[in-house]
């Protein structure tokens, strides 16, 4: 036990966990999931990241984050802005990849929107 005690510190800094980053970390997953799936969003959320529902629910009312195998997931799923959005002082190139990412999704609902007003004769 003393031995894990002491990787722990050795590997967060310190020997006390600022407890309230992770909670303000926690209320920015949290805040970024429920933006992006306003209603049922641990089900949406769950279905995305193949967990179960009750998983993401318990986070959400813990305000807890999430383990290191979901917060993985949730990068791979979710990308550059969802760690734009955990992480508020990131660096310029996360801030560029977000940005990026937005700007493609913009483009591929315009293009669909101009497919759909083609198909009209608009």
């Amino acid at each position: 036990m003393r031995q894990s005690s002491r990787l722990s510190r050795q590997m967060s800094g310190s020997g006390q966990t600022d407890v309230a980053e992770r909670i303000a970390k926690a209320e920015r997953i949290i805040g970024f999931l429920r933006q992006r799936y306003p209603t049922k969003t641990a089900e949406n959320v769950a279905a995305d990241l193949g967990c179960s529902a009750d998983t993401v629910q318990k986070m959400m009312e813990r305000c807890s984050t999430p383990n290191v195998m979901t917060f993985g997931r949730m990068i791979l799923q979710y990308g550059p802005a969802f760690l734009a959005a955990v992480y508020p002082k990131a660096p310029k190139w996360l801030d560029e990849a977000a940005r990026d990412e937005a700007l493609r999704e913009l483009r591929d609902q315009q293009r669909r929107i101009q497919e759909q007003l083609d198909a009209l004769g608009a």
